[in-house]
């Protein structure tokens, strides 16, 4: 820390004797001599605003002796300055040099091996996590060779790889994706490729969390779901997008949250990687949406702004003209109608509806309650969708207008059925219903698993090559039934919400402190708190609103399926995180009370005598003639056993009149001198003693000895109207009654 006061300086060339600094001649320091220009005064209430009469530095931290005063014993730094630390021999004093305390408290910096152990222990709870994950993803890879299919989508997947055109119903994301490690020729480098990254999703979770000052054990457990789920395990195993699409996410999540403003490239990065998210799976170009707002709320100018939006839009325009060349429109995918007709099939009750005599075919002969699930209405070759007449945009007007009938005719029945599916995400266990994917498709399988779930056809490779599938058992064994218990409960899920909204809207200190003791420190050290907790509301609310997306948007537009929740492992955990962050900087905020006000008056003990450590109660009075202070009209030296931060001076006898300081002017004739007024700088009980003063609200930083004009703002203020029985004003001028 650095203190502008008095420094010790060699003394000037040609002569080696050292003069005492309280008889240095004013020719030479002209400021010493000037009234608005002298040092400061021992006592002097601009010191004891900016808290330079702090008896946690030894009493009179910057005053008396600190000065340099050789009457008060010691000079400089030296002496009993600073709680009696050796006396250093000094030469000519010079006012306003900087003072490393750090150096002269003897604070020796903490050792190398000591500082490595103790980052050891802190992150040891993530170490045991993330071996724990590698270890998991090895016996995976090593229990299921090559890979897990889905025969839907893999399947199609793994044919786009090798096309030059976009599919009307998946983006080529995912498809270039492979296409890159085609050359390995073995689908078993796609799982360990997407294992691995499994593994840096929970490492970049844990560094952005401890990078914004969550506390390591907090940020280990927010980063355990993704690192320990099984179904994360199985999905990871998959020849699907889910893996890639999180990464992506994640990456830009981390551009976006990283440093307090995002730099330009930063920005074009995170834009970049939302762009390629959006053409992994669509859904990412809602998210992209939410990174769009969030830039807004949090200013962050124009140019990184700009830079974002050029970034995000450039690739997604790009794609969608070349979709337009090869399916003759503007899109990222087709088949929007047919996806949300097999959502509102289920439940669509055609008498409610005024439909078109070729619209007719879609309504389903079956009671609602006996209908299938939506993929029936998407995939089956019995689909009532297939029996449309027309073109096929014709087919795609009718599918558009009959599902804004029944979302327009039923919205009750369609917003219970997809609240209903939201929450089904939040419940216990891993129950489905009727209508729900089967949870067994992203469950461990065993040699023989039944074809409806669809992961048990013949495998396909790179170049339409076939593939033989190994499950080696025991590990195999193992593994599902690790899964059995191996998961994130959909309740814990609902707390790391609920966490986080509160994280939200709880309201921090909204009242600056008054300038005081902190001075214009706490408005800045205030200002900056403010700037913190409004960074961390926008942070939280981006990433409980992407996870919310991410169930919402499926449970709107497809079905309900496990696989939609797995990028919520990403998302929820960290936001609650961060939650945790905030409301520990609201308690502190609120536990640090704006400054008061109270005088101090010397206290007498029933005998008569002052307190053996000179400390003074706030509130107590005390006889006129208790204290030598009253007497004599000088304020207590370092040995006068009076007043707060007592030091034993060998300069000074016990019971001699206290000493002035260097600077402090003469009190006239009959004074009885000024009482000086405390501020308190945290919470005290009744009886609490002025020179008690917590660490943490010790006053911190670099401290000017000279105070700047004071103003009618930096009067203190009392806390009842003042009488002719108050003590004189606080700024230590004489009283004349």
């Amino acid at each position: 820390m650095v203190v502008l006061g008095r420094h010790e300086a060699p003394p000037p060339d040609g002569g080696d004797e050292r003069e005492p600094a309280r008889e240095q001649d004013p020719a030479t320091y002209p400021d010493l001599g000037h009234p608005d220009l002298r040092g400061p005064v021992l006592g002097d209430p601009d010191l004891t605003d900016l808290g330079m009469d702090d008896p946690g530095l030894g009493g009179s931290a910057l005053g008396g002796s600190a000065l340099g005063d050789p009457g008060l014993g010691g000079s400089g730094l030296g002496g009993s300055g600073l709680g009696g630390l050796p006396s250093r021999d000094a030469g000519t004093t010079m006012p306003d040099a900087p003072v490393l305390l750090g150096a002269a408290l003897g604070a020796d910096p903490p050792s190398p091996s000591r500082s490595w152990r103790s980052r050891l222990v802190r992150h040891l709870p993530f170490a045991v996590i993330l071996v724990a994950g590698a270890v998991l993803r090895a016996i995976t890879a090593y229990a299921y060779r090559p890979a897990f299919e889905f025969s839907g989508d893999s399947y199609a997947y793994l044919r786009l790889a090798t096309l030059h055109s976009p599919d009307p119903m998946r983006p080529a994301g995912y498809p270039a994706f492979l296409r890159v490690l085609s050359f390995t020729g073995d689908l078993w480098w796609v799982t360990v490729v997407q294992h691995v990254a499994g593994l840096a999703l929970g490492v970049a979770l844990y560094a952005l969390l401890v990078h914004r000052r969550v506390a390591a054990a907090v940020a280990a457990l927010a980063a355990a779901p993704i690192l320990l789920d099984a179904y994360e395990l199985v999905i990871e195993h998959y020849v699907m997008a889910e893996t890639l699409f999180a990464v992506l996410l994640v990456g830009a999540l981390l551009a976006l949250t990283w440093s307090p403003r995002p730099s330009a490239w930063a920005c074009v990065g995170a834009g970049l990687l939302l762009a390629a998210a959006g053409l992994v799976r669509t859904i990412g170009v809602a998210i992209a949406v939410l990174a769009v707002l969030y830039l807004v709320v949090r200013r962050v100018g124009w140019l990184r702004f700009g830079g974002f939006a050029a970034a995000l839009a450039v690739p997604l325009v790009a794609y969608a003209a070349w979709f337009h060349d090869a399916h003759g429109k503007y899109a990222l995918t087709g088949g929007d109608a047919v996806w949300m007709y097999g959502r509102v099939a289920p439940i669509a009750e055609c008498d409610r509806l005024r439909l078109k005599p070729a619209q007719l075919v879609l309504c389903s002969a079956h009671p609602v309650a006996e209908r299938p699930d939506p993929s029936y209405y998407v995939w089956s070759g019995t689909s009532p969708h297939w029996k449309l007449p027309g073109t096929d945009d014709e087919k795609e007007a009718l599918l558009r207008d009959f599902t804004h009938q029944v979302i327009r005719h039923q919205f009750g029945d369609y917003a219970r059925m997809v609240g209903g599916e939201i929450v089904h995400y939040f419940k216990p266990g891993r129950s489905v219903g009727q209508r729900d994917w089967p949870d067994a498709t992203w469950r461990f399988p065993t040699a023989h698993v039944p074809r409806y779930l669809h992961n048990s056809e013949p495998l396909l490779s790179f170049h339409n090559a076939g593939a033989t599938r190994v499950v080696n058992e025991p590990s195999a064994g193992h593994l599902r039934a690790y899964q059995r218990v191996g998961f994130t409960p959909g309740p814990v899920l609902a707390g790391l919400l609920v966490l986080a909204a509160v994280a939200i809207v709880v309201p921090a200190r909204r009242r600056a402190p008054r300038l005081g003791v902190r001075g214009p420190a706490a408005r800045r050290r205030w200002r900056d708190e403010t700037l913190e907790h409004r960074r961390l509301r926008a942070d939280i609310t981006l990433l409980a609103a992407a996870g919310l997306t991410m169930l919402v948007v499926p449970a709107a537009t497809v079905c309900f399926d496990y696989r939609y929740m797995l990028p919520v492992l990403v998302l929820f955990p960290p936001a609650a995180a961060l939650g945790t962050r905030r409301l520990l900087l609201v308690r502190r905020s609120r536990r640090e009370p704006d400054e008061s006000i109270q005088a101090t008056y010397p206290e007498s003990y029933p005998d008569g005598e002052g307190r053996p450590d000179g400390r003074t109660r706030l509130g107590s009075h005390a006889a006129p003639n208790a204290d030598a202070r009253t007497s004599s009209g000088a304020r207590p030296g370092p040995g006068s056993g009076a007043g707060p931060g007592n030091l034993t001076d060998p300069g000074v006898a016990p019971g001699a009149a206290p000493v002035r300081g260097p600077f402090e002017p003469a009190a006239p004739a009959g004074h009885q001198g000024p009482q000086r007024c405390q501020r308190s700088l945290g919470r005290r009980g009744p009886g609490g003693y002025a020179g008690e003063r917590s660490s943490a609200h010790r006053p911190r930083g670099i401290y000017r000895a000279r105070s700047p004009r004071p103003s009618r703002h930096d009067e203190p203020k009392l806390r009842r109207r003042p009488s002719r029985h108050d003590e004189p004003k606080l700024r230590g001028r004489p009283f004349r009654s």
